[in-house]
């Protein structure tokens, strides 16, 4: 539904631009973002709504603290090849050959993705960083944003207009409480 609506979008704001992934029927054409994505979310956040103004901004906040945590020191295994075995009287199997396991961060320093400056940035950032005080403040603010209330049935916030006008107070945007 979504992908038609923006191709067809697309398609008359900029003629030239094609669809080169996300193929009609083929769900996983990009795994290995579609991987990371809705997993640490779902993780700790469950499918409970969450659906104020206040809520919107304090997982945002959370947001900010999972981004160091799983791309500075959370590692990931990547599927490097994938080899079709085929014995005479056995199953056709799929064996897979992983890659060394490193964080995300690691990855992009080893094809040299970054500038000297923000590697520079990044690197001193993740040395400062804790890794768990980082993870006692994610609980820290799991605990926080699942006991504020949510919204009143029949009651509506506009959060996306709200929050789009709202700077963010805090020092850094992120708050541990």
């Amino acid at each position: 539904f979504f992908n038609d609506h923006m191709r067809r979008f697309w398609e008359q704001e900029a003629p030239e631009v094609h669809l080169s992934r996300s193929r009609p029927y083929h769900k996983n054409d990009n795994p290995f973002v579609e991987q990371r994505n809705a997993d640490p979310v779902r993780a700790y956040l469950g499918y409970d709504r969450l659906d104020t103004v206040e809520q919107t901004q304090d997982v945002n906040d959370l947001y900010d603290l999972m981004w160091l945590y799983h791309n500075f020191f959370q590692p990931v295994m990547r599927v490097a090849e994938k080899t079709i075995v085929s014995e005479p009287g056995q199953r056709t199997r799929i064996r897979r050959r992983y890659d060394d396991v490193r964080t995300p961060f690691d990855r992009l320093c080893a094809v040299q993705a970054f500038s000297p400056e923000r590697l520079a940035q990044l690197t001193a950032l993740r040395e400062q960083t804790n890794p768990r005080q980082l993870l006692a403040q994610i609980e820290a603010q799991l605990e926080y944003i699942f006991s504020l209330p949510c919204a009143e049935p029949g009651e509506t916030q506009d959060v996306y207009g709200t929050l789009s006008h709202i700077a963010d107070p805090r020092p850094g945007g992120t708050s541990a409480r």
